[in-house]
């Protein structure tokens, strides 16, 4: 009885739940665990559910010998070694996947989840490869004619590139050069709003 016990408290809740109907007991909507195993152990036609489900019918009677079953045993024998080394053939071919699903012990664990709550496994999909870099764009203009450059300079004025100060301190601006009578005009402003020039 113990043993049962110990089996049925090992089932799952919906197990149970089957075991029940299948007995034509009223399983309760919301009942435990522990009321289910209960009420199987307390109805014998649970009981017997529980047994042709989860036990496998064993014979009782031990079997007598005849000669045919000893000649049956003889032929199941010679044709081992050739079943055993078709064994040893899928084995090997099964373990090769198996130890491939081991690597991974977070799949295993996912999918042990899905089983136990009776849900699909959903694959993760594979993250996508990050491209590869492109070339790097340098920063420099390519390479031009200087035929181009020659143009381009007269079009533009002539870029020259001003060599960076030493020090990170601004430079006066470049004053341009004024007519006398901007020049006026400014030393009367200055005069007016009390600046100095």
């Amino acid at each position: 009885m113990a043993d049962i016990e110990q089996k049925l408290k090992a089932l799952k809740v919906a197990d149970l739940k089957a075991i029940l109907t299948k007995a034509d007991a009223q399983a309760p909507a919301k009942a435990t665990k522990a009321d289910l195993v209960a009420r199987i152990l307390a109805s014998q036609a649970a009981q017997d559910a529980y047994k042709s489900i989860h036990e496998p019918e064993t014979a009782q009677e031990p079997a007598e010998e005849t000669e045919d079953a000893v000649a049956e045993a003889e032929a199941e024998e010679e044709q081992e070694p050739v079943a055993e080394a078709e064994t040893e053939a899928a084995t090997e071919s099964e373990q090769a996947p198996k130890a491939a699903e081991a690597v991974d012990p977070e799949l295993e664990k996912r999918r042990q989840r899905a089983a136990r709550f009776g849900i699909p496994l959903v694959e993760p999909k594979a993250p996508k490869p990050k491209p590869e870099p492109k070339a790097a764009k340098s920063k420099a203009p390519p390479p031009e004619d200087k035929e181009k450059l020659n143009a381009r300079a007269a079009r533009f004025g002539g870029q020259e590139k001003a060599a960076a100060p030493e020090s990170r301190k601004r430079s006066a601006p470049v004053e341009a050069q004024v007519d006398a009578e901007e020049a006026e005009r400014r030393r009367k402003r200055a005069e007016r709003f009390g600046m100095s020039t």
